[in-house]
């Protein structure tokens, strides 16, 4: 009788094997994903359409955790210093993950040394915009107003070192005038003062100003970015216009602290190519109006080294102190 229930236990064990052999090896528990902004921005808004692909493609949550502060460096920070077991990843943003440093003189991480960059997941195009009350209805007349005054022209912002304080710095260097920079805490604040018309201009993302001008209450006077932006064929871009190799815009992507497992980097970037082709993703990021983007892996880490590299030239290396 011993004999046969260890030889049935033995069977029973061998069928079970290949089971057990056919779990995936990660991730055996919920992963948590961190965003450096609070939640409802565009940004939050597309690390949870990714996280719950990726929960549908892994059978594990993906759990969004709102680290806000400093930039996004806070949550950048705790990734860099994270068990590199796959468990923890960034949901990452160039402000933190390459802006930062040339900004900021005392970064506690590497945007290249301590992260391992996964998958960039889209790039969201900016303009260059003006109150509907503004007598300015080309850049040219704009960049006039600044050169007859320095300092005369200002700019809205949603905080140092945000996406709009460099482009509009590139756009000042670029035309060679002085503008006065008025930071913001957040995109709804200099929003509201750029339609009041208590500022003069800004460069901000489709998402922030495609409404306002739908509603008629802001002017586009040029497209940011290198090539025109879908969503608005007819408007020249700042190059087109003469001032320079202005590059306006944002971008998010999946991070995972440095030393991740390349089969973990691996799995996560297949997962995104199918993410990308999610319709429900699809809808988040056309609503948003940004593009998709397929830079994975070492892809994704030169184009965040040419980033660093793009925004050093503008800032220096360093001159601001992390708060």
């Amino acid at each position: 009788m011993t004999t046969r229930r260890a030889l049935a236990a033995l069977a029973l064990g061998t069928l079970a094997a290949p089971a057990v052999l056919a779990q995936p090896a990660w991730p055996r528990r919920p992963v948590r994903m961190l965003v450096g902004f609070a939640p409802g921005g565009f940004t939050d808004i597309v690390a949870r359409g990714i996280a719950e692909q990726y929960a549908s493609a892994f059978g594990q949550p993906f759990v969004i955790e709102n680290r806000s502060g400093a930039s996004g460096t806070l949550a950048a920070d705790a990734v860099a210093k994270a068990n590199p077991d796959g468990s923890t990843l960034l949901f990452g943003h160039s402000t933190p993950n390459a802006v930062a440093a040339a900004l900021f003189t005392n970064l506690p991480y590497d945007p290249l040394r301590d992260f391992t960059p996964v998958a960039q997941v889209a790039v969201h195009p900016h303009l260059l915009v003006v109150p509907a009350s503004s007598p300015h209805r080309t850049t040219e007349s704009l960049i006039a107003a600044a050169k007859a005054q320095a300092g005369a022209v200002s700019y809205a912002s949603s905080g140092i070192g945000s996406v709009h304080h460099l482009a509009c710095e590139m756009l000042a260097k670029a035309a060679g005038v002085q503008l006065t920079h008025v930071p913001y805490r957040g995109s709804a604040p200099a929003m509201a003062d750029l339609i009041a018309g208590r500022v003069d201009m800004t460069i901000d993302g489709v998402s922030a100003v495609a409404p306002q001008i739908a509603d008629g209450k802001l002017r586009p006077l040029a497209a940011g970015t290198l090539a025109r932006i879908a969503r608005y064929p007819d408007l020249t871009t700042l190059r087109e216009q003469g001032y320079g190799d202005i590059d306006a815009m944002s971008w998010v992507g999946v991070f995972g602290p440095p030393g991740l497992a390349p089969e973990i980097v691996q799995a996560l970037s297949q997962a995104t190519d199918r993410a990308m082709q999610a319709p429900g993703l699809q809808r988040v990021l056309e609503g948003g109006g940004s593009i998709p983007a397929d830079r994975r892996g070492a892809a994704f880490r030169d184009f965040i080294a040419a980033e660093i590299d793009r925004y050093k030239a503008v800032l220096g290396d360093g001159r601001i102190p992390v708060t």
